[in-house]
This record gives structure tokens, C-alpha cells and sequence, in this order.
């Protein structure tokens, strides 16, 4: 069988998610078509909007044969390390394809790394981040600046790609309609980012609809999560936790915890806090994931170098169909969580799935079984 795979969050998923599945089956005329899709916390360090599995049967709903679920320990994570785990997975599965959207697929992304492995600082600027600095010595070498974040994350895949010795993946960018990633506006024909429609909802401006699938809409005008319902618990963990044990938290370093500490005392809602912590030196993304590992209390030892879990979170008669075949890979596939593997081999995974149950009032772990859509 000849196996695509796509990279996703799908938070929600929409119109544009929708043409990348079609153009993913359309360009490698793949037999199966695999989502390998972040689960309920994202890589930009928030909350998905609606849970993993309502985001699953989207998939399913629109030309996916099989979901498989990102753990934390790849969803959350920087650029460069989020890629490099999801495209190890796919990597894992036998993919042929590796699909993605792009602002600019045109782009000889193989130039790029190559360029990029060479590259060397003259000097480290503090106030900038690594990455950042990366890009714009690449940029003053190339000529070719990166700024989107799709395009930044299609550098990283084929970075990634590169690393993995047992990949056969050929990687394919995807032109992206309309609009950018982070454009907040709704003023286009049929294509809106996550963004945008993500924003319309919490604002109950039902304008967004025009730009999702059907099964989408049904699943949004139910409740949704934001950083609002996380807040209290941040609020808690920090101001009930010593700097010490917070400086053990993923991520933390250079004495962040106590500008946490000072600040949050100060502040009563997440934006305002988020505002007060930034300085030149971190992005907002980054303060948000560094936030969300302390609400999850995930340390530093458990979120790197760990072995890839396969979650199944749903699949079609094809889908099955591959999962049988996939026996032969000698991959820790799981199509349903008990207590056993809750406390060993996906333990940080189902501890923050219990955060977001407390968040939606339903189970996300324990007992529940993959979407199958006939």
C-alpha cells in the first residue's frame, strides 16, 4: 500500500484542512491516508478548542483512513522538536508521503537545510531567541526569508527528514489558499485560518461557519476550551508550588520561575499575565507552552527521548485494513488505554487528558475506544 501521511492539529478543522486531504490523495494517489494528529494540547501551548476525539471523526469525516494521536511529548514542543518527533513517527509507519500546507511550497526547503547546517553565529544575541537568530543569518546567506509559520514548520520537516536514516519519504508542500496562518480576518470566499474561525467562536460570531465542514459545526456549537478555563489551575500550581519545584518544569530556565511567581500574584486572567511575563527574549508561544507545562506539572525528564506510542483515535474499513499490516512494523500501537498503560508508557499523555476532562466534564482517556467511521 502506498501510505501518505499529513501533520496536523486541526483546531479547529476547516475548509483549507479539508483541500490538504483531497491534494494529499490527489498528488501521491495514496492507498491510505494517515493523520498524525496533536491530541488535546497543542504545539503553540494552549488547549485544542474541542477535544481530540471530536477532532478525529472531522478527520475521518473528510478523506482520513487513519488518526493517530501526537503525544504531549511531541505536540508541545518548539518548531524544530515537534517535527522532528511527528516526522519520526510517520517515519515509523512506512509513509511514502509526508503532505503539508505551505505559504510557499516553491521554495527549495533541501537548499535551505543544507545552507542552515553550515551556518555559523558570530555572535549570540540574548534578546533573541535561537531560532529567530537562525533565520535571519539564513536569510542574509539565501536571500530567502522564512516568516510564516508553515513555512518555518516545512523547514523543520525536511530538517527533520533528513535526521531520520530509516526514512523513505518524499515530502510534499501544499500550496495554502486565501489565507495565511495567522490571519485573523474572515473576509474570504472559502478559506479562513484556525485562527480566525477560533477567535470567532469565543466571540459567538457565527460568521465562521461558512469556512468549516459540517461535522465541524456540530461539534462547535457545543462547549469549546480556551486559556480561560486553564487559568485557575496555572494560578494554583504557581502560587502553591516553591520556585525550586517550578525551576524543575519542563522548559523553565534562566530564573523564570520567579518572574512567574512575582507576576501572577499581580494579575487575575491569563491574557494579562501572558502580557506582563514577555520580554524580547521569549515569544508569546514559547511563555505559552512554558505556562501549560507547569499547569501539567511535566518535568524534564519525561518529555524527551521517549519511544513512540502509536494511539489510535479512529480509522475507516482502510484504516483497519493498514493497522493490520502496521503488526508487522513492531510498533507500540494502542487502540485503548487502561490503568497499565495510563501509569507506564503514556503516563504524561493521560495525566493531562485528566486536566482536560475537568475542563469538558468528559473522559479522554480510560476505556475509550477509536472512532471507527464505515
Amino acid at each position: 500500500m502506498t501510505v501518505c501521511s499529513v501533520i496536523a492539529e486541526f483546531d479547529p478543522f476547516h475548509n483549507g484542512h479539508a483541500y490538504l486531504l483531497n491534494k494529499a490523495r490527489e498528488l501521491t494517489h495514496a492507498d491510505v491516508l494517515v493523520v498524525l494528529m496533536s491530541g488535546n494540547f497543542l504545539q503553540r501551548g494552549e488547549p485544542a478548542i474541542i477535544d481530540k476525539w471530536k477532532r478525529a471523526k472531522e478527520a475521518l469525516s473528510s478523506q482520513a483512513d487513519l488518526v493517530i494521536e501526537l503525544p504531549i511529548n511531541v505536540s508541545m514542543q518548539a518548531a524544530h522538536l515537534f517535527a522532528q518527533g511527528a516526522v519520526s513517527m510517520a517515519a515509523q509507519l512506512g509513509s511514502d508521503y509526508l503532505v503539508f500546507g505551505s505559504e510557499h511550497p516553491e521554495l527549495n526547503y533541501n537548499y535551505l537545510v543544507e545552507k542552515a547546517q553550515n551556518l555559523k553565529f558570530e555572535g549570540s544575541n540574548h534578546a533573541q531567541s535561537f531560532a529567530a537568530q537562525l533565520f535571519k543569518t539564513l536569510a542574509q546567506q539565501t536571500g530567502t526569508e522564512l516568516k510564516t509559520a508553515n513555512d518555518i514548520l516545512a523547514f523543520n520537516y525536511f530538517l527533520a527528514n533528513q535526521k531520520v536514516e530509516t526514512s523513505k519519504m518524499k515530502l510534499v508542500p501544499v500550496q495554502r489558499l486565501e489565507s495565511d496562518h495567522s490571519d485573523r480576518s474572515l473576509n474570504f470566499a472559502h478559506f479562513a485560518s484556525a485562527s480566525a474561525i477560533r477567535q470567532a467562536r469565543f466571540k459567538k460570531n457565527k460568521n465562521y461557519e461558512i469556512f468549516i465542514p459540517e461535522q465541524t459545526k456540530k461539534d462547535l456549537a457545543g462547549p469549546v476550551v480556551s486559556w480561560n478555563d486553564l487559568w485557575p489551575y496555572l494560578k494554583y500550581r504557581v502560587l502553591t508550588t516553591s520556585a525550586e519545584e517550578i525551576g524543575q518544569i519542563y522548559g523553565v530556565s534562566e530564573g523564570i520561575e520567579n518572574r512567574i511567581k512575582a507576576i501572577i500574584q499581580k494579575t487575575t486572567d491569563f491574557t494579562t499575565f501572558i502580557q506582563a511575563l514577555k520580554t524580547k527574549r521569549y515569544t508569546y508561544t514559547h511563555l505559552q507552552r512554558l505556562c501549560l507545562a507547569i499547569t501539567l506539572n511535566l518535568k524534564k525528564g519525561r518529555m524527551l527521548n521517549q519511544k513512540s506510542v502509536f494511539r489510535v483515535l479512529g480509522f475507516n474499513p482502510i484504516g483497519q485494513q493498514y493497522l493490520h499490516q502496521m503488526q508487522v512494523l513492531n510498533l507500540l500501537v494502542l487502540s485503548r488505554i487502561g490503568k497499565e498503560e495510563s501509569d507506564s508508557v503514556y503516563r504524561i499523555t493521560c495525566q493531562a487528558d485528566q486536566i482536560y476532562s475537568l475542563l469538558t466534564g468528559q473522559e479522554q482517556t480510560i476505556g475509550r475506544k477509536p472512532i471507527i467511521l464505515v
